[in-house]
């Protein structure tokens, strides 16, 4: 119970990291312009986290301090979308620094309370007040709002068919390049990912190229049975560590192909598709619905991080 504080400032600091990171996604035009599902610029979005954090850190002051036992709690006069208008407006610069210390404020404060200040109902006005509770829920809010942007950032609001087809394409060349001229014990070599060789990454890829390529062919009616290996009731580790094994009699000629073959059946898919199917909402079974392009979108981010990381082992060795 005593690290309670720290685990809600730690939370705190999780999702603003991330959300943080996922604007890292979008280019500076974008982040001035793009309109998301509220129409809201993400510009603004960043502005409506500082705002309310800002205002709850306010909010649990006036509470601790008991300024608002008899009065309650003063809802802003303005609304959110009414906000939003006049912060797409705002120099980026400014609300980026805004963001940063009401982020640091409400951990600031969170930090120094106690479990059982956390744990207490406080009285506001006619109602009651539980510090734990507002503060879980304002990181909450910002994992939401980091879910929103993130559906943006694959949604065929921001992509072309053309578009996201380059951009699969791109991202599968760079992680050829990442692994030319390498000989054979240098790819069985452990360290890139821990104890993971550069042949054991390439296989683990594999194994999730040849599940999306599974879910875009049945999208949006995907039967969750045909995915079992990838969907079982375990942890990432365990099933990334199961889906290795059942490809442990892979060569490298056999891994390469594979990496080719689900590449070029997912470029065909997608030249098959049209835009409204690209946009259309199914579940993969990984986390929360989307759009078609969205989770192709995910799927080629989560083969960059890799490839970067070969990058990055090929330089240190």
């Amino acid at each position: 119970m005593s690290s309670m504080p720290n685990a809600l400032a730690a939370n705190l600091r999780v999702t603003y990291d991330d959300l943080l990171r996922t604007l890292s996604l979008l280019e500076a035009g974008e982040v001035e312009r793009a309109s998301l599902e509220t129409e809201w610029t993400p510009k603004a979005l960043l502005a409506h986290v500082a705002f309310w954090d800002r205002t709850q850190t306010r909010r649990l002051r006036d509470v601790l301090a008991g300024v608002t036992a008899a009065t309650g709690f003063a809802r802003p006069a303005s609304t959110n979308d009414t906000r939003a208008q006049a912060d797409a407006a705002l120099p980026l610069d400014a609300i980026l620094t805004e963001v940063e210390h009401a982020r640091a404020g409400l951990i600031g404060l969170t930090e120094t309370l106690t479990p059982a200040q956390l744990e207490t109902s406080y009285r506001e006005g006619d109602s009651w007040l539980t510090p734990g509770r507002l503060i879980a829920h304002m990181a909450n809010h910002t994992r939401q709002h980091e879910r929103e942007l993130w559906r943006y950032c694959g949604s065929m609001r921001r992509w072309t068919r053309a578009g996201l087809r380059v951009f699969l394409a791109r991202q599968d060349a760079n992680l050829m390049d990442s692994i030319g001229g390498l000989s054979e014990a240098t790819l069985v070599t452990p360290g890139v990912i821990g104890d993971w060789s550069l042949r054991d990454v390439l296989v683990h890829i594999l194994a999730w190229r040849e599940y999306g390529y599974r879910v875009a062919k049945q999208w949006p009616q995907i039967d969750k049975a045909s995915l079992a290996p990838w969907l079982e009731d375990a942890t990432e580790d365990a099933v990334n560590a199961q889906l290795l094994t059942a490809r442990a009699a892979l060569n490298m000629i056999d891994i390469a192909d594979g990496l080719t073959t689900y590449h070029r059946r997912m470029l065909k898919l997608l030249d098959q598709a049209s835009d409204a199917q690209l946009a259309s909402i199914g579940d993969p079974g990984q986390g929360e619905p989307g759009e078609l392009s969205g989770f192709v979108y995910g799927l080629t981010l989560h083969e960059m991080e890799h490839a970067e990381e070969i990058w990055r082992f090929r330089v240190i060795n």
